[in-house]
């Protein structure tokens, strides 16, 4: 089910019984097929429980669907009802104008019908305080930081204005945030403890990945230990094997180099770069005699 889309006058009631409507007239909610509670409801649309009872109301007197006492609300099929089925009573007459004053409509509404957790049977509150708490704790909310306002996270999370504010009442008292007068609610800065605390254990959950990484390469190498040990030992000889030719050669190097120095000696056969840094090295002596006298 899609929930509407943009900004809609309607009062909310009315949008959450044009959801299940839409399910209904397309059949992802078939004839007899059971309704979810008036709490998951609730729920899913971010809405108060009269406003679901008000939507459920509206499709009863539409003859969509009908209830069960104790057993829930079912669409209605082309014939009539099974025997025993009772229709809700209930109430007055709705006021179209009568909608739930703390809810801001169902447009931006993030955790639609189908992305809803159906598993979470948590209050909406406690799912918003988490996903902000989550948000404080991994630094994307950092210290000092200002949170969205109430009218925010209504937008951002699908909620009433009662539910966001339940959130954020939840977090002040675990001491996570805090309220400033006419300027909003902005995260607690950490006590030292709290601060080794948090340190402590993103230290356990680095050294957690870096074994998982560990062990997701030994398992892509398809070896041994014993198999790794022994290349492990082949190339520690190579290197040491390496190493020793490399000092052999350095020397080899130094000593030819000075056999043609002694021969550019001799002959004089200089080229002109190096005719002027003999100069100059004769000159820098001959500098640094002077300055010494």
């Amino acid at each position: 089910m899609k929930l509407p889309l943009g900004e809609d006058p309607r009062p909310p009631y009315v949008q959450a019984a044009d959801v299940l409507r839409a399910a209904i007239q397309d059949g992802e909610l078939s004839p007899g097929e059971r309704l979810p509670s008036a709490r998951e409801l609730q729920r899913r649309f971010g809405i108060a429980s009269s406003t679901v009872q008000n939507a459920l109301r509206l499709l009863k007197g539409e003859g969509l669907i009908y209830s069960v006492l104790g057993r829930g609300s079912y669409v209605r099929a082309q014939e009539p009802p099974a025997e025993g089925s009772t229709e809700a009573a209930g109430g007055n007459e709705i006021d179209p104008g009568d909608s739930d004053p703390a809810y801001t409509g169902l447009g931006d509404l993030q955790h639609g019908w189908q992305t809803a957790p159906a598993d979470d049977p948590r209050p909406p509150y406690v799912q918003t305080a988490d996903a902000l708490r989550k948000e404080i704790q991994n630094g994307r909310l950092a210290p000092g930081a200002k949170l969205p306002s109430a009218r925010e996270l209504q937008e951002q999370y699908g909620i009433a204005n009662s539910t966001a504010q339940n959130a954020l009442r939840l977090l002040k008292d675990e001491g996570l945030i805090y309220s400033v007068q006419g300027r909003g609610v902005f995260v607690r800065q950490l006590s030292p403890r709290d601060q080794f605390l948090k340190d402590y254990n993103e230290g356990l959950e680095e050294m957690a990945a870096q074994r998982r990484a560990d062990e997701e390469a030994v398992r892509l190498s398809g070896k041994t230990d014993d198999e790794v040990a022994a290349e492990l030992e082949a190339a520690e000889e190579r290197f040491a094997k390496a190493g020793t030719e490399f000092e052999a050669a350095s020397a080899h190097r130094d000593a030819m180099r000075a056999v043609m120095e002694q021969r550019k000696r001799l002959s004089g056969n200089y080229t002109p770069e190096e005719n002027a840094a003999k100069a100059q090295r004769m000159r820098d002596r001959l500098a640094e005699g002077k300055r010494r006298r």
